[in-house]
Parts: C-alpha cells; sequence; structure tokens
C-alpha cells in the first residue's frame, strides 16, 4: 500500500485534499478471519468489547469481500474519576457521564470483476446502526438523559477500463442517513429530533495522454460530477425547536494537466533533472449556494533520483456542507463552560444544529516540500514541508467563551440578571479570516532485518528472467507478478518483510491567528489567546514512532510531545491559565502463536494475540491558573477521561 501525495490526488481527477492509495494485492488470495477484543482503562470503568469477522477471496481480476462488526462499551460516569463538582453538588457525579454507552453494528460487502472486455466493475454495499446513551446531570428530583440512534446504508457501482491509451473509470453512489435524538429539557419536556439525510451522486473521470512535448506526453484528466441531496430534520411531538428541509442539486467539472518541462538526462534530456508542472482547474454549482471556483498549480523538480522540490498553490472556494447550514436544532442542558469573562465554570444551555446563514469560504494555500533520499542503498528519507494557509470567512464551531470571542459574537451568549452564564449558542459560524504557517520536517527510516535479500538492496524487487513469465498485465494497465513458491525470490521477498523502521517529525507553527470579525482585534493563538477548551495552538509538537516486524513477531511505540502554552481570561483575579508540556506514549505487540512457539495443537495455527498499551504513563494535561489552582472545566478527567488503557485481541484465521 502506497499513499500518494496531493499533486499525484489531482492527476486522477481528486481535490488535492483527498487521499489517493494504491493497493497491491496478491493474484491468487483467500482468507476468513475472526477476531475478537476487550479494552479497558486501568482506573476503572468503561470496559470496551468487540468482535468482528471477514472473508476475502482474490482470483485474479476477480475479489469477492465480506465482513461484520459489532462493538459495544459502557459508559464512564464523573464518579469514576474522582471529579470535583462545584459547590453543593457533590453528588452529581454519579448522573453525569464522560463519556457515553456505545453500541455499534455494521455489516459490508464488495463484489468486483470483469464484466466487459477490457471493462472492470465494482460493488459495494454496507449497513450501520450506532447507538448511545449519556447522562446530563440532574433537574430537581430526575436525571436528564440523551439517547441518540443513527442508521446509515450506502450502496455503491465503480465501472473502469481502458481504450487507446485513455482510462476511465465512472463510479456512482447512494447513501441514506437517518438519525433520532431523546434529550430530557430542565423544563421538564423530552424534546425528539429526528434527521434524515439522502445523497445520490455519479461522477466520471477520463484520463489519458492530450499530446506530446518534447520531455514526453501531457496527461489530461477530466473529472464531471453531478449530486443530489435533501435533508430532512423533524422537532418531534411535544417540542418547540422549528422543522426543516433543504435540497440541494449540484455539478462540478475539473480539468487537471501534468505537463513534463524536462525530461530524464540518462534519456538524452536535461542535465539539471526532470521537471514538470501540474496545473487545475474546478467550477462547481450548488443549487442553494452559487458558482464556487477552484484552481492550483505545481512545479515539481527532481535534480537527482535523491532529491525532489515541489513548489505548490491553490486557491479554493467551497459552499457549506449542507448539514452545517440545515442541521437539526438541538438543545442540550447542564454543559459545563468556562466563562472566561468571569473567570468561573457555570453549566449551560447548550444549542446547537444549522446555521442557515452561513457563507461559502475561500482558503488558499501555498507549499514548499522537499524529499531527500542521501544513501543509495538504504530506504532513508528526509521531508520538509513549509505551509501557509491563508482563508477568508473560514467556518468554523463557535469558540471558548472568551472575552474576545463574547466581544464579537455577543448574540451567541445569555446571561441572567447577576450577569451569570446561562446560555451559549454554538451552531457553525463564519470568521472573518484566518492565517496559519507551519513547518514540518522529519525522517523515516526502514531497515530489514538480517542481510538484505540479493536484488532488493536497494528497495526495488528484481524479477530473474526466468520468472517474467509469471508477471500478468491486467485490463486496467496494472502488472502482477507471482513468484513461484519455495523459489530464491519467495524467501527473499518474505525475509524483506522482517524490517525495523523509525519515523521523527516536528511540527513547528510559526503563526496561527484568527479575526472573529471585520474591525476587532486578530486573536493570537501563539500568545494567549484561545478559541476552544484545549487552549491555542501548541508552538512545537514532536512525533516518533518505531517499530520491528519478523517472522509473526512485531512490535510498535508510538509518541507525541507537545510543548506548553497559555489562555488568556481576560481581566480575572486568578490571571491566565498556564497548559503544561505533555508527553504521551502507546505500545503495541503481537505475536503469530504457531510460528513462533512449538507444539502447539494444529487449531492454533493462524492464530494471532496482540497486546496494546495507550498512554503508557498515564500522562494528561495539567492546567492551572497564577494562584496555581485548577478551573473544573479543566480537571484531567474531562480532558482525558480514559487515560491509561489496555487492549487486548485474539485473531484466527480460519
Amino acid at each position: 500500500m502506497e499513499i500518494f501525495p496531493e499533486e499525484v490526488a489531482r492527476r486522477y481527477g481528486y481535490r488535492a485534499d483527498q487521499k489517493v492509495v494504491n493497493v497491491v494485492t496478491f493474484q491468487r488470495f483467500r482468507s476468513v478471519v475472526g477476531q475478537a477484543g476487550y479494552a479497558a482503562p486501568t482506573a476503572g470503568g468503561r470496559q470496551r468489547g468487540d468482535v468482528d469477522a471477514d472473508a476475502l477471496m482474490i482470483r485474479r481480476d476477480t475479489r469477492f469481500g465480506l465482513g461484520a462488526t459489532y462493538a459495544r462499551a459502557a459508559n464512564l460516569l464523573e464518579r469514576d474519576r474522582g471529579l470535583t463538582q462545584p459547590s453543593g453538588a457533590a453528588a452529581l457525579g454519579r448522573d453525569r457521564t464522560l463519556l457515553p454507552a456505545t453500541e455499534r453494528l455494521r455489516v459490508e460487502g464488495v463484489a468486483s470483476g470483469p464484466v466487459l472486455t477490457a471493462v472492470a466493475a465494482t460493488l459495494s454495499a454496507s449497513v450501520e446502526r450506532n447507538h448511545s446513551r449519556d447522562l446530563l446531570g440532574r433537574s430537581a428530583d430526575r436525571v436528564l438523559r440523551r439517547d441518540d440512534r443513527q442508521d446509515a446504508v450506502h450502496v455503491g457501482v465503480t465501472l473502469g477500463g481502458s481504450a487507446g491509451g485513455w482510462r476511465w473509470t465512472a463510479l456512482g453512489n447512494l447513501d441514506r442517513r437517518s438519525g433520532r435524538t431523546l434529550i430530557d429539557q430542565v423544563v421538564g419536556r423530552r424534546d425528539t429530533v429526528r434527521t434524515a439525510d439522502t445523497t445520490a451522486g455519479a461522477d466520471l473521470i477520463v484520463a489519458g495522454p492530450l499530446t506530446t512535448a518534447p520531455a514526453g506526453a501531457i496527461i489530461a484528466t477530466l473529472h464531471g460530477s453531478a449530486e443530489t441531496r435533501d435533508l430532512a430534520t423533524s422537532p418531534g411531538q411535544g417540542s418547540s425547536l422549528p422543522q426543516g428541509s433543504l435540497h440541494r442539486d449540484s455539478a462540478a467539472l475539473q480539468v487537471n494537466l501534468d505537463v513534463p518541462l524536462l525530461g530524464v538526462a540518462a534519456l538524452g534530456g536535461s542535465p539539471v533533472g526532470r521537471l514538470s508542472a501540474n496545473l487545475d482547474a474546478r467550477v462547481a454549482r450548488p443549487s442553494d449556494a452559487g458558482t464556487t471556483w477552484s484552481y492550483g498549480a505545481a512545479l515539481s523538480w527532481w535534480p537527482t533520483r535523491a532529491l525532489g522540490v515541489i513548489v505548490s498553490g491553490t486557491s479554493e472556494q467551497a459552499a457549506p456542507d449542507l448539514l452545517s447550514v440545515g442541521g437539526a436544532a438541538l438543545l442540550s442542558p447542564n454543559v459545563r463552560t468556562l466563562d472566561g469573562a468571569r473567570g468561573e465554570v457555570v453549566d449551560v444551555t447548550q444549542l446547537s444544529g444549522g446555521n442557515p446563514l452561513l457563507r461559502s469560504d475561500e482558503r488558499h494555500v501555498t507549499r514548499l516540500g522537499v524529499n531527500l533520499r542521501p544513501l543509495a542503498h538504504t530506504d532513508l528519507t528526509l521531508s520538509l514541508d513549509y505551509t501557509i494557509t491563508q482563508a477568508d470567512d473560514p467556518v468554523t464551531i463557535l469558540p471558548l467563551a472568551t472575552p474576545q470571542v463574547e466581544a464579537a459574537f455577543p448574540e451567541r451568549f445569555r446571561r441572567d440578571s447577576s450577569g451569570r452564564l446561562t446560555g451559549v449558542d454554538v451552531r457553525p459560524l463564519n470568521a472573518a479570516a484566518s492565517r496559519l504557517r507551519q513547518l514540518r520536517w522529519g525522517i523515516n527510516l526502514t531497515r530489514p532485518l538480517g542481510p538484505t535479500p540479493p536484488g532488493m538492496a536497494e528497495g526495488m524487487i528484481r524479477i530473474p528472467a526466468g520468472q517474467a513469465g509469471q508477471m500478468t498485465r491486467e485490463p486496467n494497465g496494472s502488472v502482477t507478478f507471482r513468484p513461484m513458491p519455495g523459489s530464491d525470490l519467495a524467501r527473499n521477498m518474505s525475509r524483506a518483510s522482517s524490517r525495523i523502521f523509525l519515523s521523527l517529525y516536528h511540527e513547528w507553527t510559526l503563526e496561527d491567528s484568527l479575526l472573529l470579525r471585520r474591525g476587532l482585534p486578530t486573536l493570537d493563538l501563539l500568545s494567549g489567546d484561545a478559541v476552544d477548551v484545549a487552549g491555542g495552538r501548541r508552538r512545537h509538537q514532536i512525533e516518533v514512532q518505531a517499530g520491528a516486524f519478523q517472522r509473526g513477531l512485531g512490535a510498535r511505540v508510538e509518541a507525541t510531545w507537545r510543548s506548553g502554552l497559555t489562555l488568556d481570561q481576560g481581566q480575572t483575579t486568578a490571571g491566565a491559565l498556564r497548559v503544561a508540556s505533555l508527553a504521551t506514549a502507546d505500545m503495541s505487540f503481537f505475536i503469530d502463536l504457531a510460528e513462533r512457539l512449538r507444539g502447539l495443537p494444529d487449531w492454533l495455527t493462524g492464530a494471532r494475540v496482540s497486546v496494546a498499551v495507550d498512554n503508557v504513563f498515564d500522562r494528561r494535561a495539567n492546567v492551572h491558573d497564577r494562584l496555581g489552582a485548577t478551573p473544573l472545566a479543566y480537571q484531567r478527567g474531562y480532558l482525558d477521561p480514559l487515560g491509561r488503557a489496555f487492549t487486548i485481541k485474539i485473531r484466527k484465521v480460519l
């Protein structure tokens, strides 16, 4: 499996923020796998269990798959983490959930294969149900509850083929999501909100050589799409919330050109290396939001095989999602909120849902990327990305209740006669502008365990001439290869899968600013201003991953460090909040029993046991004010309810 960079996404007719994944499978494969897992935090509560079964069969171009998953988790109460409650409400923790009780069932299937000469088809379908139950505290002598049910059905069809050097893909999708939420109100009423969201869409993507330039073929990609969507919400009997219905028809056309400018010197091309340009433009017409345009350009330069440089720029307009515009309005009581203006934590009634006044946003992204492979015979990659993202009218949820935010959107806050905060409207809104500058750099290193197999010293698979006949060219242009069992190449490929790897990445945020409304001061999220409960943007973040795999035995470690930050609360006696730096680590381990242990019964063949520990050292954010106190809304149990948790899974190939 390989995840292509965003420039390749455009080349295949997709947006730059969509991932294009190349998956290589065996030519013949069959498996039936069952798995069961159990997880629980060491602090107690929130036990989780899941079971799933999957069947997959691959016969050259034909593929069949069927899978089912069932998962269930108990709720986690505030009293399970010993959270401090407001004065006079010490027993409230038994009636409020940090995490809801959840239940999930999903069944999915896929069938793929040739239907006509040089035409392949894929049919996929899935059905899913999710159910969650929350406790929201008390009102008088009763416990307030919230009950959510969400159902989803998906059916998709894909046709693909090629003709005359051009490849084409046609897609059709039908999705329906329905939901029902029952929520108790403080006033003694139970509100029932229903949502039905239905989407049908079709896409046609055509790509191939448009003409030939001195440095190579110019590849053109055309992507046309059409979609219709209906969103209906109903508050149900006895509710005072409004009902609504929205409909959107949209059509879009995207054009992409991949133009080689300079060729490879070894083939008689440029001595300064390979240079290519990628250009794309997209126009979309949603029926309820007006025409939007997007365009972008990228320049890729590979002076040598070991060094690549990419410079790109994109400008994209996007209409707000229909659910953000017309989502069901919902009142949630007893939502614990930090009132930054008064420096106190209060329980408020929160209004969520869609905002029909949302406008389209416009985003401009400039990127410089460098990739370096300094060692010819070692899989070592160094990468650097510098990105500037500027947005006009960005759509965001209502930020934290700080004095700056309330000054920008006073209509979103409700206070009683004493000035105490009682209600907050958190429906999405348009801010005026935002700007983000980030530098991300890192290294990836992969090394085989043991000597490098012959023919694979440079990370490439070299096919011996005697086995070249095993290669098969498929109708979609791909090439499959299956080495002869027991051959030297088959043993080398098995040895090559035994490896160690290490990756280290540092993300450095140089600027993060947000302008809520024109005429107001710009918020500096790196210097005390904040827009969410976790505080402002952390300036530095370091991520490390390391692991080793060899003959049925594997281990993996992931660690993250985030720098500290401050949160300005305005003119309160407690002063600004300080969020300390935080380092966390996760570990996992697996063993294939029959491969590593001798003398086991035959029925354990194909069995794997996996153990994982999340947040190994049980580290959680530490927040305190100038006086050393932690506000109720920033207790460790709120910021990370689970803490350290163990998971064990047993997997069996049948």
